[in-house]
């Protein structure tokens, strides 16, 4: 399946430690998720195994990494190295939306997302 596009995927929370509401393209290496955060939402600090790049699409969120923590907006890039803590809040009225790239870990992507069959993509 080469080719997918967000607005037909389904759309669910993939972890507890976040209120995201996202949807996820699973490949042999990795992964790529497409987060939607309402005013509010946050990722409570967490780590994982796999390393994560964020690309913010639209709105600005609060963003905590390690000690170091930057309100981000659109076009900024935040980088999370493998076993970081790392968390968010959207402190904005508006929604925050983000891509997020992650290589396939021992933790990533969780197993109630691989079990989940409504998360597996239909291609265009």
């Amino acid at each position: 399946m080469p080719f997918y596009n967000w607005n037909e995927m389904t759309k669910k929370n993939l972890v507890a430690a976040t209120d995201s509401v996202a949807s996820i393209i699973i490949g042999e290496n990795i992964t790529l998720n497409r987060s939607v955060n309402q005013p509010g939402d946050e990722a409570r600090p967490h780590t994982h195994g796999c390393e994560q790049l964020i690309n913010v699409v639209s709105g600005t969120a609060w963003f905590l990494v390690g000690d170091e923590e930057k309100t981000v907006t659109v076009g900024d890039i935040v980088h999370i190295p493998a076993g970081m803590s790392h968390g968010f809040k959207n402190k904005s009225d508006e929604e925050f939306v983000y891509l997020s790239f992650k290589n396939i870990s021992e933790d990533w992507p969780p197993q109630k997302v691989l079990n989940d069959k409504s998360l597996r993509q239909k291609a265009i």
